[in-house]
């Protein structure tokens, strides 16, 4: 088994049994798993990042509504789009075209297990404390997210989009945890200032399909 392999397994069977344990890709609940990860092991993983961005790699950025995005598939220009306003950094589907190899062993492992139709999506999301963020918003797939280093704070529930009755549920994640949102669930993410960064890879399961012509 290669170094890439092993990665890929280590990865899909950690989500794979938190989905599972919060319920199924289709039924999934709000759960954090707290250190299902060796955090040294994850810091090794070479992920991509806005520093390290692989050529044609796509990387978005909220605009300021936070509804819409700007991409970028250049370093420089991610870099000075960053510098005039610092927001969320989004890599894109980081195994499409097999440029991260463990990657797309990782999404093509999850898509055989999942057995919904669609193919599984891993993205890398990179901020520091004060971007701007995505906002308050539903995401139209379960996510399994990985905390990969620093930390980030994730609020969930109805109440957050003015609907449903109680308090949303809040809960900060280090490196090495594991947290499902499920789809449609409203959230809101922030990264803490200490230590004042955060870098988690999403893994969407259970995706939507697109049904627009």
């Amino acid at each position: 088994m290669t170094r890439d392999e092993e990665h890929a397994a280590r990865l899909a069977g950690a989500v794979w049994a938190a989905v599972n344990a919060a319920g199924g890709p289709g039924n999934a609940a709000f759960r954090h798993f707290p250190a299902v990860l060796d955090p040294a092991w994850l810091a090794a993983l070479p992920i991509p990042t806005a520093a390290s961005l692989p050529p044609g790699q796509i990387a978005a950025m909220p605009d300021p509504s936070g509804r819409t995005f700007q991409r970028h598939t250049d370093a420089a220009a991610l870099r000075a789009a960053y510098e005039h306003r610092p927001r969320t950094r989004i890599i894109e589907d980081i195994g499409w075209g097999h440029d991260t190899p463990w990657a797309a062993l990782a999404g093509q492992h999850l898509t055989r297990l999942a057995q919904t139709g669609t193919r599984v999506i891993i993205s890398v999301y990179q901020s520091a404390s004060g971007d701007q963020e995505l906002g308050t918003h539903r995401d139209t797939w379960t996510g399994a997210i990985v905390q990969a280093d620093g930390a980030k704070t994730w609020r969930a529930g109805e109440s957050l989009a003015g609907a449903g009755n109680g308090d949303a549920e809040e809960v900060t994640i280090t490196a090495g945890d594991i947290l499902v949102i499920p789809r449609n669930l409203p959230h809101h993410v922030t990264t803490p200032p200490d230590p004042g960064r955060s870098l988690h890879l999403v893994f969407a399961v259970n995706r939507e399909r697109f049904t627009g012509a």
